[in-house]
């Protein structure tokens, strides 16, 4: 996929490989204690569909990123060559849809002292 992508990031593959490898550790860290506070503070609920939602996509997307990230480590096992892009793209979905239930949620109900 990279390799349809130079033409609009001008970076070669070691370079844009160094950034993805850090901007996903820094996403992880900057994750955790988030994380703690929901799961330890907020709990799993399910008063209304949003929260639901959002408790069950919370509740994958550490399951996801450590699926990912075996794949990853152990590329030497042969996996089939779906098998990273459906897990990169689940990924991405579980994230997308925790942005959905809580920052476009508030931002577009909670109205802002201004």
């Amino acid at each position: 996929m990279w390799g349809k992508r130079q033409g609009v990031v001008p970076l070669s593959f070691a370079n844009a490989r160094r950034v993805h490898i850090w901007s996903g550790r820094l996403a992880v860290l900057c994750t955790l204690p988030v994380f703690f506070h929901c799961v330890t503070m907020l709990g799993f609920k399910t008063p209304d569909a949003r929260v639901a939602i959002h408790s069950i996509a919370g509740s994958f997307v550490y399951g996801v990123l450590a699926a990912k990230l075996l794949v990853i480590r152990h590329r030497s096992r042969n996996y089939a060559p779906w098998v990273l892009p459906v897990l990169g793209g689940s990924l991405a979905a579980v994230l997308t849809t925790l942005w959905l239930t809580s920052s476009l949620w508030y931002f577009t109900t909670v109205r802002f002292g201004f």
